[in-house]
């Protein structure tokens, strides 16, 4: 993952990064639960990735998408955000079909995800930090603040 445009100083990208690594470092513990046809690792390995990736997905999708679906943004980066939303949607049902039995998904799983990840880290992330003001930045936080407080998400103040 990136770390030389600086876009990762603006605190939201910083954490939405972080969290990235988090998700990264549990898809070891699921391929070899796969790998290694243990049923029951296999689930607790799911349960370690999705407390990972879902809480990450959804303020993400409260907060950042949201405020680049803003009219004086949407033009820009609506297609991008419609696409990084039809990879979680894609994500959640990869791990649920993995969660049922069909291992096989993993591989298909892990593609997405760090295709995902590369989309935001190496297009998105930067991108915004170009493109966005101060004042948007500001929603933006606030939104994903409001969001983390109602799913009772640990967080910064």
């Amino acid at each position: 993952m990136c770390e030389y445009c600086g876009c990762r100083d603006i605190s939201i990208i910083g954490r939405l990064s972080e969290e990235h690594y988090g998700a990264v470092n549990a898809l070891g513990g699921l391929k070899r639960a796969v790998d290694a046809s243990d049923a029951d690792e296999v689930q607790r390995a799911l349960k370690a990735m999705r407390s990972h990736l879902f809480p990450h997905n959804n303020s993400e999708e409260a907060g950042l998408f949201k405020g680049l679906c803003q009219p004086e943004y949407c033009e820009y980066f609506g297609e991008t955000v419609e696409g990084l939303m039809e990879q979680h949607c894609l994500m959640r049902k990869q791990l649920q079909r993995i969660e049922n039995g069909e291992w096989h998904v993993y591989q298909k799983f892990e593609d997405t995800l760090r295709h995902h990840i590369d989309r935001e880290e190496n297009g998105l992330f930067p991108a915004t930090a170009v493109m966005l003001d101060g004042e948007t930045w500001d929603m933006i936080d606030d939104l994903t603040h409001e969001f983390d407080h109602e799913q009772g998400r640990e967080h910064e103040h």
